[in-house]
């Protein structure tokens, strides 16, 4: 059964499509002009916008659901100004990108699996590898003739046969997915949502153990998958704004695990709290650049 409800935001506060498609989640399309289609966890989303500042929304999850997901309970005019308190240089890249917020999605588990589609791959083709191994879970919804699915559960994407994956397009990606999701099996039931409560240096760590999970695929699933705002993923954009704007004698030197770890520092101690959503317009803005 859906529910519907409509929702006001003025582009300046909400741009849809800078968040659903700048690489924080991967389960969205856009049917047609002003109308966006999703999954987030065990709910779906239609939306729509009506004018400049009105949106209706479609779905099986309450309001509050999708308030969370774009964490609209942010007041972003007090966190633009926070950062720009610590970090003045940001005040202009933030004015070129109104509307960017920080998503929230709702499972951790859905969260990993998708970013481990991420590794050495652009946005075109994680979303179709993402659209893959989203189809082998349990029908959700069928909506404007487009079947929705929650995502397979660890049980089923650990039956998935290496040859199968890679036969699919996920090139050596095809070995590591099962391979993670049978390593977690071997875990206490709650272990990957437990990581929210234990502070970010803890789920750092832990999640770099698990195999093909290194320091930059651990951040995103820190920041985007269990809420830890202090994780600065380190990637080829964000590397080269780091030293753009804070390390410019680093300019020529290759991204290091040891410069990973003092670029990440470098954003914690800048940043604080606020890392997270500093380390987003970042990497958009450089991603724009590019």
């Amino acid at each position: 059964m859906s529910m519907r409800y409509k929702l006001s935001a003025t582009q300046d506060d909400l741009d849809l499509d800078l968040c659903l498609f700048s690489g924080q989640v991967f389960r969205w399309e856009k049917p047609a002009p002003d109308v966006w289609l999703g999954v987030d966890g065990p709910n779906w989303y239609l939306v729509r916008r009506n004018g400049d500042a009105e949106y209706e929304i479609e779905g099986n999850a309450p309001t509050e659901a999708f308030t969370s997901l774009l964490r609209l309970d942010l007041d972003m005019n007090k966190a633009r100004a926070e950062i720009a308190r610590l970090g003045p240089e940001l005040a202009p890249v933030m004015e070129g990108l109104p509307g960017f917020r920080m998503m929230r999605p709702s499972s951790a588990h859905e969260t990993l699996f998708c970013f481990l589609c991420t590794a050495n791959n652009h946005l075109s083709r994680i979303g179709q590898m993402v659209r893959k191994l989203g189809a082998y879970g349990e029908p959700l919804a069928e909506v404007g003739g487009c079947c929705l699915t929650v995502f397979p559960s660890l049980e089923r994407i650990a039956e998935l046969s290496e040859e199968e994956l890679r036969g699919a397009g996920f090139g050596y990606r095809g070995r590591s997915i099962p391979m993670v999701a049978r390593a977690i099996l071997q875990k206490p039931a709650d272990w990957l949502e437990s990581l929210r409560a234990q502070p970010y240096e803890i789920v750092h760590q832990e999640l770099t153990r698990l195999h093909s999970i290194g320091p930059k695929l651990a951040d995103c699933i820190a920041l985007y998958g269990l809420g830890k705002l202090e994780a600065a993923p380190i990637d080829t954009h964000l590397w080269q704004a780091i030293c753009r704007q804070y390390k410019p004698e680093w300019g020529a030197k290759a991204l290091t695990d040891a410069r990973y770890k003092e670029g990440s520092k470098l954003m914690r101690e800048r940043f604080g709290d606020w890392t997270g959503l500093a380390h987003l317009f970042l990497y958009f803005d450089n991603q724009r650049r590019a």
